[in-house]
């Protein structure tokens, strides 16, 4: 599903070159569960942006499901991951003026549904996870971990190909964060493909396999 050659990124800044990324090659295969970790600075999210295509390398190639990514205009990119992808970060972002129904829809006509299948969808979905009774509250008056439940939410609704997370649980409380490593149970046992930074080990032993930076570079790989 997804594999990286001699993946390299280097940051620039004025005269200063700052290498992140050293040569990854990596793979992931479908419906598989891998956590990334490391120390702070050793590349995860990086590694993850490259991958999403949220960023570009500076070398080296993204293959996603036979494609080469590479060879992709800017535009194809986008489109690419807005069918392809979901996403969710530590930081949830929910547009703030819109309720839980309305961010989990936003999307959804994009990606090929009329407006009443997306509202249809969403609330079909915010029920599943036990968020019926929020659909009409903006994010604010959400607590973390129904933020972080909304996010997952609107980023599964159009099934996607592959499930993008950067430290999901770092936010939130012990609790919150286990509903949260629920979810992701639930969702890979479904045959979703899920790769995930985390730092931390208790949910990294949840995945099938941990692939652990340091400086760059992958430097172990287990099952877990």
């Amino acid at each position: 599903m997804i594999q990286t050659t001699k993946l390299v990124k280097t940051f620039k800044n004025g005269d200063v070159f700052t290498p992140v990324l050293r040569g990854i090659d990596f793979q992931a295969r479908e419906g598989e569960w891998v956590a990334i970790m490391g120390r702070s600075g050793a590349g995860k999210s990086t590694l993850l942006y490259q991958m999403s295509l949220l960023d570009d390398p500076t070398e080296g190639k993204v293959i996603i499901d036979g494609h080469d990514t590479h060879t992709m205009s800017a535009s194809e990119k986008m489109r690419f991951r807005l069918m392809k992808f979901g996403f969710v970060f530590q930081d949830y972002a929910l547009l703030p003026e819109l309720s839980a129904l309305e961010n989990i829809a936003l999307p959804l006509p994009m990606q090929g549904l009329t407006k009443g299948e997306a509202y249809g969808e969403s609330i079909a979905a915010m029920e599943r996870a036990n968020l019926g009774h929020r659909l009409g509250n903006l994010p604010s008056q959400l607590s973390g971990g129904e933020q972080q439940r909304v996010s997952i939410v609107r980023a599964v609704a159009h099934k996607p190909k592959i499930l993008f997370a950067d430290e999901p649980t770092a936010n939130l409380d012990n609790e919150s964060a286990k509903r949260i490593m629920e979810i992701f149970t639930e969702l890979h046992r479904g045959g979703q493909t899920i790769i995930m930074v985390t730092h931390e080990d208790q949910y990294a032993k949840l995945t099938q396999r941990i692939v652990q930076l340091d400086d760059g570079k992958i430097i172990s790989e287990q099952r877990s």
